[in-house]
């Protein structure tokens, strides 16, 4: 029986994803050049890392392969390491209308 709530599979297609504090923790460790117990693997680095402070799933699909980016994504939301949102909000990159 599944006790973790994870998004349906399409729903992922539709989210943008960002690092948790858990995740940027985990990418300064890992930039700093220090070992880590239970490291994650390159490629799941890597996506968690695109992350950063927001990206949609259709820009991560143009670096990575469809059926492994979904696996890595909810590999790593089941860590606690990145989360999805799919709310009308922007990345922090994205552009943003000046504040009056």
């Amino acid at each position: 029986m599944r006790t973790a709530k994870q998004p349906p599979q399409q729903a992922l297609s539709s989210q943008c994803f960002r690092l948790t504090a858990r995740g940027r923790a985990c990418v300064a460790l890992v930039e700093a050049e220090r070992e880590t117990l239970g490291s994650l693997s390159r490629y799941l680095h890597d996506v968690l890392a695109m992350c950063g402070t927001g990206i949609w799933f259709q820009h991560l699909q143009q670096f990575m392969p469809p059926r492994s980016l979904e696996e890595s994504l909810k590999s790593l939301m089941a860590l606690g390491l990145v989360e999805g949102f799919d709310q009308p909000e922007l990345p922090l990159d994205a552009p943003q209308a000046a504040a009056a």
